[in-house]
């Protein structure tokens, strides 16, 4: 095959996407002139020698973190050399491609300050960690606990004689552990510790703790610091994840953020309006990791089409074989059905996950508005929310990235792909900012509550959860059954939605009766723990409809021409067919919670998978166009098979030459190892 003819292939395939690649672009960047700011910024990493990334494949551990470092640096020069907003370092960092020991600084350290601290304490902390005079982390996760704050081991004790509080490592579990940006960068942290006074714990808060001297870098008497070493998969390698042991360090009292809880001179404590107000710096990380998980997954996606429209394996016929335009070749890879039904469905999900990082982010942003103005009523909404998209957003960002890869054969095994560092990042989101599994028991229990208040005062049930209302009546929502007559029917999101709406209501009543039974059941008496496979089942449910409607919604408004992200004609008619696929794939992968009830027929099955086939199919001259338009240029891509010009077998080729091992003509080992063993019975000759 010739370096053209690769790139004939990929030119063709532009050559028959319907719409306009900009006009897309611009409508999933939320407009043209973010767009060119994001073009701006990423330009300005890419011209930086320290965030050339030729060389990351053979970097250590220490090398790497060390990288890290000088890397993290440059990015706070170029931010306040060019005057950047927190938006515009968001950019930089997805430049970057790699988290840096400073991203939690601007990513958790500020915000955390910022939202639960005083005024006083915000002006005393915020003004020198914008100029980076200060550098810190969030410092929660203990090598003993993670998820669980009550239980949490580092203890601050109120100490009255001298107005501090006391740091405490009560045992070694209770090292802060896995913390990003602290292994070797922060001075500063702001820690979770449970708040002891005369003997009484009140649970977990947030300290501003000094770590390291501003004038050397030498840790405090009292804190032990270090880096936990290297991560699975090679994953966060610039990373510097830390630990840090305190014993009975001494910090003032006024380094207690205060905004909601309050601690006297005297030691008197002051509960907070609501008792998860402290949970706003983890809505804001999982809300964040939403706009993410759209970023990595349509950087696989794209990789993947472009290497499978260039890629050619066999002369098999299909329905879009283009033997009669180019007689003798072998068959696209991206031409075969199986092929086309597992990438098309992912770049749908893409699509999905940009609108829902929006939509997320917004309520964050809308959230935080109210709690400024002392207003928490959409709080328990928002982190049940953040916390159901987060678990599914990254598992299915996670599993795409790597079917990406299988989709790619053999070549998708090499680190030149681009989704070795892309799968190493996108992995430990499964597992930080909650663990996927433990974490839908946020959902399931507001959920649970929101029953409580349908059966109450419905009026006052929440947006997202109005399906509750269908299952008050039980006798009638068991009757229901899906409104498809024909297969054209499952074109209407109405009909879509009503599905999606039918199943969560079904199985959060499921999951509500199981829990009263297990109330009563006296002899079988039945724990929490005992529900949280249900517990999975209605987070994921749930989460899996709000990706739909707030994507069915982003389509919409855009077709309103004086919308934030407006869209053409021709757009449109793409968006919606991704859409479509985006809700009935999901449907067809999840089928058995649909007919387990009744609510689908056998016909309505099958109609369906013929309807997920011909929208796959329909999709099918668009989908280079439609990951061109998620605009990653090669430089953050960093893929030898997935670059735009589509000449991936002689980039491959390139890359292969840089290997260290390559540059001498006899390889390092050889006198000590392989000649030995050569000559072991004397000479052998040819």
């Amino acid at each position: 095959m010739t370096e053209s003819q690769n790139k004939d292939d990929l030119a063709y395939a532009r050559s028959k996407v319907s719409f306009d690649i900009k006009d897309m672009t611009n409508y999933l960047h939320g407009g043209e002139g973010n767009v060119e700011q994001r073009r701006y910024i990423i330009d300005l990493i890419a011209k930086e020698p320290i965030f050339q990334k030729d060389d990351w494949g053979w970097l250590n551990h220490t090398d790497a973190v060390k990288r890290g470092i000088a890397m993290s640096t440059r990015l706070a020069e170029i931010k306040m050399e060019h005057e950047l907003n927190d938006l515009d370092l968001s950019t930089m960092m997805e430049a970057i491609d790699d988290p840096l020991p400073i991203v939690l600084h601007n990513g958790a350290f500020i915000p955390v300050i910022n939202s639960q601290g005083t005024d006083e304490q915000i002006e005393k902390w915020i003004p020198p960690a914008e100029k980076f005079q200060i550098l810190g982390c969030y410092a929660q996760t203990e090598l003993g606990h993670g998820s669980n704050l009550s239980k949490l081991e580092t203890t601050a004790t109120f100490i009255k004689e001298t107005d501090e509080w006391e740091i405490n490592s009560t045992t070694f579990t209770a090292s802060k552990w896995w913390i990003g940006g602290l292994g070797a960068l922060s001075t500063h942290a702001v820690v979770q510790a449970r708040l002891f006074i005369d003997g009484k714990d009140y649970g977990a808060h947030v300290f501003v703790i000094p770590l390291r001297s501003l004038d050397d870098h030498k840790t405090f008497p009292g804190v032990e610091i270090g880096d936990i070493g290297p991560k699975a998969y090679n994953g966060f390698n610039k990373m510097d994840n830390g630990f840090a042991r305190f014993n009975k360090y001494r910090i003032p009292r006024e380094n207690m953020l205060m905004r909601f809880s309050k601690v006297s001179r005297e030691g008197v404590y002051t509960n907070p309006p609501h008792a998860k107000l402290s949970y706003g710096s983890m809505v804001l990380l999982r809300s964040v990791l939403i706009k993410q998980m759209a970023l990595y997954l349509s950087r696989a996606t794209t990789i993947a089409t472009r290497y499978l429209t260039v890629r050619r394996q066999f002369n098999n016929p299909t329905s879009r074989n283009d033997a009669d335009v180019n007689p003798g070749l072998e068959t696209q890879v991206i031409n075969y059905p199986m092929v086309q039904n597992r990438l098309f469905p992912m770049i749908a999900q893409s699509y999905a996950l940009f609108a829902a990082g929006s939509c997320m982010m917004e309520m964050y942003l809308g959230l935080m508005a109210g709690l400024s103005s002392g207003n928490i009523d959409a709080l328990a909404e928002v982190h049940a929310m953040s916390s159901a998209l987060k678990s599914y957003c990254t598992t299915i960002g996670a599993a795409g990235t790597e079917e990406c890869r299988k989709l790619m054969g053999g070549h998708g095994f090499s680190y030149f792909t681009g989704l070795a560092h892309l799968f190493a990042a996108i992995v430990p989101s499964n597992t930080y900012e909650g663990d996927n599994y433990v974490l839908t028991q946020q959902m399931a229990r507001y959920l649970l509550k929101e029953i409580k208040t349908a059966r109450t005062t419905p009026e006052k049930v929440t947006p997202f959860s109005k399906y509750l209302l269908l299952g008050l009546d039980q006798t009638a929502f068991s009757r229901t059954t899906c409104a498809v007559a024909l297969p054209q029917d499952w074109l209407k999101p109405e009909i879509q939605l009503s599905a999606f709406e039918h199943r969560c209501a079904r199985l959060a009543f499921e999951l509500s009766d199981a829990v009263d039974q297990g109330g009563y059941d006296q002899a079988n008496p039945k724990t929490w723990s005992d529900h949280n496979i249900e517990c999975y089942r209605i987070s994921h449910a749930h989460a899996q409809y709000v990706l739909v409607l707030w994507f069915i919604q982003s389509v919409r408004d855009a077709q309103d021409p004086d919308s934030e992200r407006p869209a053409q004609p021709a757009s449109i008619n793409v968006l919606e067919r991704l859409s479509h696929l985006h809700a009935l794939h999901t449907i067809q992968t999840n089928l058995a919670d649909f007919v387990e009830d009744g609510y689908f027929s056998p016909a309505q099955c099958q109609s369906l998978r013929a309807q997920v086939k011909s929208l796959v199919a329909s999709l099918a001259d668009e989908a280079v166009g439609l990951v061109d338009a998620f605009d990653h240029p090669d430089f953050l891509l960093n893929s030898a098979l997935g670059a735009t010009d589509g000449d991936a077998y002689k980039r491959l080729w390139d890359k292969a030459q840089s290997e260290p091992l390559n540059r001498r003509e006899v390889c390092d080992g050889y006198e000590e190892y392989i000649r030995p063993l050569l000559k072991r019975h004397g000479d052998f000759k040819l």
